[in-house]
């Protein structure tokens, strides 16, 4: 069986927190190719977050998590999204913690993700909140495809407090992240 490491520094911070990798090299049996997991740091998980459009969002009501596919873009601390109502919208609301998993896979058997657990702010089409909606708006329609499956694309930033299109984001106030590496893949 593989065998694991703790990776927290003495106190219970993680080594990847304090700019620190650590690392744990497994193999089922000597025969099968090695793998080293590696704690990413702060900045290799933000690098990640940045890099990628699609993530994992979990969220949870009553003890009962609920985790779904969405596209979003990432911009100074907070990953930007769109929803339409629905049951994900109807949780946020509920219970504002929520956490992103964003995942990258390599040749072999190498990957690497990183999870930022952060806190839903709904950007309503309202005075105080229009500038970052509008932001939210121009940062994720880079992209043909931003809009999640069944949905239309607005033209412009929808107008109206009845526009059933919602723009959130995610204040990021924490990131962990790991990464594993296929020794027989490296040259």
């Amino acid at each position: 069986m593989a065998a694991g490491v703790s990776t927290a520094a003495p106190g219970g911070e993680s080594l990847a927190a304090r700019g620190e990798n650590s690392s744990c090299h497994y193999s089922d049996n000597e025969e099968e190719a090695m793998m080293i997991i590696r704690e990413l740091t702060h900045n290799q998980c933000i690098s990640l977050i940045e890099a990628k459009r699609v993530a994992r969002l979990g969220c949870s009501l009553d003890g009962q998590p609920y985790v779904v596919t969405i596209f979003y873009a990432y911009a100074e601390g907070h990953a930007y999204a769109f929803t339409l109502p629905g049951r994900k919208l109807d949780i946020m609301r509920a219970n504002p913690k929520v956490a992103l998993l964003v995942e990258e896979t390599g040749s072999g058997r190498s990957w690497k993700s990183a999870m930022a657990e952060g806190s839903f702010e709904e950007l309503p089409d309202r005075i105080g909140h229009k500038t970052l909606r509008e932001r939210a708006w121009t940062l994720l329609s880079k992209y043909s495809d931003w809009w999640e499956p069944g949905a239309l694309k607005p033209e412009l930033p929808p107008v109206t407090d009845q526009s059933p299109h919602t723009f959130f984001r995610i204040h990021i106030d924490r990131v962990t992240g790991r990464e594993a590496i296929d020794v027989e893949e490296q040259p």
